[in-house]
């Protein structure tokens, strides 16, 4: 296929939204042309496309589509090709609980991590109590993994790739802390998916589009 007939994908390396689409492209094996950005220095070709000026963006040119949105990615790239049942779809009430999880995750979880972040940033006193606020989540996920390998079962689901970027950066606020902080079936659950190929390949650093102005064919044989 013509690189011009492939999705374009606007990215950065450690943003937890564009972490999100990258991994499930890859686990879709869904081939993309990577365009690695910086946020201060924003290719006008992507504001064209989207003007909210936000990574991730799957742009089609071909079609002339636009899909902004992490999950929407996640959704699109699963539906067209999903070999680990990331979804779920024939397991009854399992879908709903998977976007029910990811709802109270991106609308609750998500605000508490950025008000710990920025308290540890700013060494602000309240730094503990923010932590403690997201631990409340944390909980959730620790009692979860006490009956299974992944937050849906003993093989991952969507659920757990959506939420991974995130609580990466929750353990590497405090490292410190993390490292005795008393959950350790959510720390193997860190340490499982560290160690599959598919998370070293979606952290792989690519030069900046601008710069190079070379699209990177991005999928699992890449």
């Amino acid at each position: 296929m013509s690189e011009l007939h492939y999705p374009v994908l606007y990215s950065l390396q450690r943003c937890p939204y564009a972490m999100r689409a990258r991994l499930s492209l890859l686990l879709a094996n869904q081939t993309v042309l990577l365009r690695n950005v910086k946020l201060t220095n924003k290719p006008l070709e992507m504001l064209a496309v989207s003007p909210k000026g936000t990574v991730p963006v799957l742009y089609f040119p071909h079609v002339n589509k636009v899909i902004d949105q992490s999950l929407a990615i996640m959704y699109w790239a699963l539906s067209r090709n999903d070999p680990h049942n990331l979804l779920r779809v024939n397991e009854p009430d399992v879908p709903n609980e998977i976007r029910r999880l990811i709802q109270q995750h991106d609308d609750v979880f998500i605000p508490l991590l950025e008000q710990y972040r920025a308290a540890a940033r700013y060494h602000d006193d309240k730094e503990a109590n923010a932590r403690q606020a997201c631990e409340s989540f944390i909980a959730i996920l620790e009692a979860k993994l006490t009956y299974s390998t992944f937050l849906m079962g003993d093989t991952p689901s969507l659920v757990d790739y959506a939420m991974l970027p995130f609580m990466r950066q929750f353990s590497k606020v405090d490292r410190k802390w993390f490292q005795h902080a008393s959950y350790p079936k959510f720390q193997q659950w860190l340490i499982t998916h560290y160690n599959n190929p598919i998370y070293a390949k979606a952290m792989r650093p690519y030069p900046e589009w601008l710069v190079t102005r070379e699209n990177v064919i991005f999928n699992r044989e890449s």
